[in-house]
């Protein structure tokens, strides 16, 4: 009689344990879906970006940055928008020294000057070289009038173009690509001018692979002020011959640098000397170059995540079952300093992301229900009088 209501006890207490890891691991993958429910990921994984990312030798090769900022604007009778005779004589230059392709990053919402509207047009036209412009999709809240015009000019222009969606989360911290939702524009602004015959998945929402600053001390891409290149008559500049010969070649982002405008926050730890706010084309830039690397930052495949979490519950619940409370400091930081180790790891050698704040929680509810267990426990254990 005891052995069979002792059977009955525990097969109570391991169903109970069972429905409790289960129910925990998989709503811990679940709120894995919702940056507010899991904020420690975003707080550690952008420690892990700041530290633990790419970080190449040199310069990266393939891609260079042409800046218009407001040194370059200077001679011009208005700031915004650029004035698309600079941006068309940009476009003959950088044509002749031989890009690859050339990115403007920079929205066409409206006309401005007639004669020099048909000119950035006939640049675009002539050129030998793929042009792509950033473009504002559905999601952008275009007005009638700017989506018209955007239209337009794209269909006369013949240029290639892309969404410039960068996705932030309620921090405002740029950590991925937005997916594509508009029928219209299929691909996003990097990959129609890095991988242009990419398949769909390589759209988004795609966490960006950053790249740290080179080992030898450069910045991350070969970059020119627009105004060392044209002069505002036209004409390319005296150096300007010397300076495109970098341009060969590379993949090239048009765009602008100014303190007040398309100015976006990454993850970045600025005491290690790298900027924690910076231009929209520097963004585009570390998409493009991760594409053209052929590198990537995936989180661990959701049926591999669950299991992982219903494997730290499971152990939890047993280290609470057995130890108590004493199982918090014992179990979850030996626990921890393992799961950071193995996250490092990964990261660093397969390029995949462990949710730290989601496995600590793991933690934390195993050892809760084991604490919380334990009363049953001891009561299957009991010989009835």
């Amino acid at each position: 009689m005891f052995g069979a209501l002792k059977f009955l006890r525990i097969a109570v207490l391991l169903v109970i344990a069972g429905a409790w890891v289960a129910a925990s691991a998989w709503g811990l993958t679940q709120a894995t879906n919702y940056s507010w429910a899991l904020w420690l990921e975003h707080w550690t994984g952008d420690i892990r970006t700041g530290l633990f990312s790419h970080r190449p030798k040199r310069q990266h090769g393939q891609i260079a940055l042409i800046a218009i900022d407001d040194t370059t604007m200077q001679p011009y009778p208005y700031r915004s928008p650029i004035d698309r005779r600079l941006l068309a004589n940009l476009i003959t230059q950088l044509d002749k020294a031989g890009a690859r392709a050339i990115g403007l990053d920079f929205l066409f919402l409206k006309p401005t000057e007639k004669d020099k509207d048909r000119e950035i047009i006939a640049a675009i036209r002539a050129a030998r070289t793929r042009i792509v412009i950033a473009a504002g999709d559905a999601r952008v809240g275009l007005s009638p009038a700017q989506a018209n015009y955007q239209k337009s000019f794209l269909e006369a222009s013949g240029a290639i173009s892309g969404y410039a969606n960068l996705l932030t989360g309620g921090d405002r911290i740029v950590r991925y690509v937005a997916r594509p939702e508009d029928p219209d524009f299929p691909k996003s602004f990097a990959v129609a001018l890095a991988k242009p015959d990419a398949k769909p998945p390589l759209n988004g929402p795609r966490r960006i692979a950053w790249s740290l600053s080179p080992h030898d001390g450069n910045d991350r891409f070969f970059a020119l002020p627009a105004h060392l290149i044209v002069t505002p008559n036209g004409e390319p500049s005296r150096v300007a011959r010397a300076l495109l010969s970098q341009i060969k070649g590379k993949v090239v982002i048009v765009g602008g640098k100014f303190p007040d405008i398309d100015r976006h926050q990454v993850p970045m730890l600025t005491w290690r000397g790298e900027e924690d706010e910076v231009a929209g084309m520097l963004i585009h830039a570390q998409v493009a170059a991760q594409l053209l690397d052929g590198r990537s930052i995936e989180h661990l495949d959701r049926d591999l995540l669950l299991g992982l979490f219903a494997v730290l519950a499971l152990l939890g619940l047993w280290f609470g079952l057995r130890h108590g409370l004493v199982a918090v400091s014992l179990y979850a930081t030996t626990a921890s300093v393992l799961v950071v180790a193995a996250d490092i790891a990964l990261f660093q050698f397969a390029g995949r992301i462990i949710p730290f704040g989601a496995c600590f929680a793991a933690l934390v509810l195993g050892v809760a229900g084991g604490i919380m267990l334990r009363p049953l426990a001891r009561l299957a254990m009991v010989r009835p009088t």
